[in-house]
């Protein structure tokens, strides 16, 4: 099998074409990069932030949940109290 004549101008040509656009692949593969690690600062800050919130919004719950708030508001602005005991009656099957 014979080589095609290829002048040393044409093969210095193609060399230089292929190391400008690996420079540029390489500056454009750097900027891809940075560009994605600052999306993903971006979204652990709202990941945190949103965590946090839900923290706080847990917590709020939790508190008007309580029992004895419950039991309070039931006492205080419904007027409710427990049953009487000796109204209870226990059914066995």
């Amino acid at each position: 099998m014979r080589a095609l004549p290829v002048s040393p101008s044409l093969l210095t040509m193609l060399l230089v074409l292929a190391l400008v656009a690996s420079g540029l692949a390489l500056v454009w593969s750097t900027h891809e990069v940075r560009a994605g690690y600052a999306r993903l600062q971006v979204l652990e800050l709202q990941r945190w932030q949103l965590q946090e919130e839900y923290t706080r919004l847990l917590l709020e719950s939790n508190t008007w949940a309580a029992p004895h708030r419950i039991n309070q508001i039931a006492t205080d602005k419904l007027s409710m109290l427990p049953p009487e005991l000796s109204l209870s009656r226990v059914i066995e099957p």
